[in-house]
């Protein structure tokens, strides 16, 4: 799992010290983004988000692949990928960009820096094309999904929620904690999702309601899951905590037999992941190989192993441990990422409202 603008989104995971970046530990190293990309035959420089790395078994079959060498200099070193991107239109940093999202590749693409390159198509990925953004092509998906504790509801005799409609129910209230979409790429997810499911006209009283229900709303996934949700590492009072799809996957105990938590299947919303050359790239071959491997079942093979994400592919098999206890959710249709440019900054404001953030 991971988180972008993603403010991906990635920290420490409440078992065991694993993290919720790149599973490999000896992941390739990255520069930082002080200087724009020099020119340098057989090289091509990819542009990360924050928590975005391959592992140097992967990377070395990236560079197989690419036929040149590949360095990763990391996009966020003083703020969001899309911003710094933006800001360096004029002397790009890389060749290629990876870790934009379907929440922030249209204004990216309005600013001129997108390479409109083509690349082979791949089963499943037709559906995660952005008109508004040529050029950008779907990797990955990180889905927000509700996770609740499954010790408690079982030691309480209580069925578990299943969907949005039941985290407003009486029965469940007080025990969700939830992040403002204001501040966490989770609450994002959970905005987008209720709007998906309750329409333009019907999210806020959806909001209304789970306020009323006693959510407890926070600024962040690594305070409600690490200190609030019942599971995490603080262990706190809330059995439901708004997280990742994939985080059941983490709490997996040594033997690979149960998890203490679970999804809330009927609150899944997709968070797509892009890759996209950049505009004056010295290497546009380059980076658009990176892009081709990266959608080759080896490289989207990859992401899965590295960052615990499900592939755009869909004929790629899961990893048996993710399919087993974090199974790719059945929702896999997202809002119009130009809806949602539109709308996005006015549906914070108002859910705002609602929770007093």
């Amino acid at each position: 799992m991971k988180r972008t603008t993603r403010n991906l989104f990635i920290t420490a995971f409440a078992t065991g010290a694993m993290l919720l970046t790149a599973c490999g530990t000896d992941s390739a190293e990255k520069k930082t983004d002080e200087t724009p990309a020099k020119e340098n035959a057989g090289k091509v420089t990819v542009v990360t988000s924050k928590s975005w790395k391959l592992s140097k078994g992967n990377v070395a079959k990236l560079e197989k692949f690419v036929g040149d060498k590949v360095e990763f200099v990391n996009g966020e070193t003083d703020g969001n990928l899309d911003a710094k991107l933006i800001l360096r239109k004029d002397s790009p940093l890389g060749d290629v960009a990876v870790g934009l999202t379907a929440n922030n590749i249209i204004p990216v693409a309005k600013a001129g820096v997108i390479e409109d390159v083509k690349v082979p198509a791949i089963p499943g990925g037709q559906q995660y094309e952005v008109p508004e953004a040529k050029g950008a092509w779907a990797l990955d998906r990180s889905d927000v999904c509700a996770n609740y504790d499954v010790e408690y509801f079982k030691d309480k005799g209580l069925e578990p929620p299943k969907d949005w409609k039941d985290l407003a129910d009486p029965k469940y209230k007080g025990l969700l904690v939830a992040e403002d979409p204001a501040t966490s790429d989770t609450g994002l997810g959970m905005l987008l999702g209720t709007v998906q499911a309750f329409g333009k006209d019907g999210f806020v009283e959806y909001w209304k309601n789970i306020k009323a229900n006693e959510t407890k709303f926070v600024p962040s996934w690594k305070l409600a899951y690490n200190q609030e949700f019942s599971q995490g590492e603080g262990k706190g009072k809330y059995p439901i905590v708004m997280s990742y799809s994939s985080s059941p996957f983490w709490s997996v105990n040594k033997e690979g037999t149960a998890a203490p938590t679970a999804n809330v299947p009927g609150t899944c919303y997709p968070f797509v992941d892009y890759a996209a050359v950049l505009k004056g790239a010295k290497n546009v071959e380059g980076g658009k190989k990176v892009i081709e491997w990266l959608r080759s079942p080896e490289g989207q093979s990859a992401l899965m192993e590295d960052l615990i994400t499900y592939p755009i592919d869909t004929k790629v098999a899961l990893d048996p441990k993710l399919e087993k206890f974090a199974p790719r959710p059945t929702n896999d249709k997202m809002l119009p990422p130009a809806e949602v440019d539109a709308n996005r900054a006015q549906w914070i404001k108002t859910v705002q409202q609602v929770i007093g953030g």
